[in-house]
């Protein structure tokens, strides 16, 4: 299927609530956040932008949802609760707009021991090949963020987005943190981006293909040397594995992390290697 839309759509603060139908919730509830609100409104535009002529796929609205995708907001400035409030909020609002249950989507990851133990031997079946990525990828050291939602040639690097044949790059709000923000600025070149981080296009892109071929989501740099390979998710629901530099496990059951996930499984696969899934 094809697919199209616009970066942006112009939705006016006065109705924006209106237009994705969550104005009575808002209204009883309040904003979960309350500093968080004007820098969340701004991200509304991308959403309406693309909801437009893409509402009702269901498979587009779970690829972008993915984790580092288009519709997957991080929160890098505010705590657990907070971060998990806003990250599920922006998928309410997204699954409005594109006339999708997100809710759904989120419960069927949830879906039970045979779901995590079906997760845990496909990322153990390619575990021979996901190694050698995780050290190219810790080659480029000014690459936090790779990341792919199974879409022709889509990605992420960092806070570029290419989508459709257009690449376009965010900055982390000023208050939350949002990325994406509601701030996108044009991107002629994604390789001469790429080179201004010190890394080969071609060995970012043959990351990209290695990904897309062992159905991989995202590598994320973590703190402390740990790199995060995700294999599927959906707002705080994650799944894949971590590889530490030392000897001591990254997380424990029942952390509660700053980005608004919460680990719920964390198990070690061969020494610096932990399979994890949160929610």
């Amino acid at each position: 299927m094809n697919h199209s839309g616009r970066w942006t759509c112009t939705v006016t603060g006065i109705s924006v609530w209106a237009v994705i139908g969550l104005a009575g919730l808002l209204q009883a509830q309040g904003f979960p956040v309350s500093r968080a609100e004007p820098e969340f409104r701004k991200l509304l535009p991308f959403v309406r932008g693309w909801a437009q002529q893409n509402a009702g796929d269901e498979e587009f609205f779970k690829r972008w949802s993915l984790p580092f995708g288009p519709l997957t907001i991080q929160v890098t400035k505010g705590n657990h609760s907070e971060a998990s409030s806003l990250k599920n909020l922006y998928l309410g609002v997204a699954g409005a707009a594109f006339k999708v249950d997100p809710m759904a989507l989120a419960n069927s990851f949830h879906c039970g021991p045979s779901c995590v133990e079906y997760r845990r031997a496909d990322l153990k079946s390619k575990f021979a090949r996901i190694e050698p990525l995780v050290s190219n990828f810790r080659a480029l050291v000014r690459i936090r963020v790779i990341a792919n939602w199974g879409m022709g040639d889509d990605f992420r690097v960092n806070d570029l987005f290419r989508i459709m044949g257009q690449q376009n790059l965010t900055q982390p709000s000023p208050i939350m943190g949002f990325v994406p923000s509601g701030v996108w600025t044009p991107v002629k070149d994604a390789d001469e981006y790429m080179k201004s981080l010190g890394a080969s296009p071609a060995k970012v892109r043959e990351i990209l293909r290695e990904m897309r071929d062992l159905s991989l989501s995202a590598l994320v740099a973590d703190t402390g040397s740990v790199v995060r390979v995700v294999r599927v998710g959906i707002a705080d629901n994650e799944s894949g594995l971590l590889f530490a530099t030392g000897d001591a496990a990254p997380h424990k059951k029942g952390d509660k992390l700053s980005d608004g996930r919460e680990i719920i499984l964390i198990e070690q696969l061969k020494p610096r290697v932990y399979f994890y899934e949160t929610s």
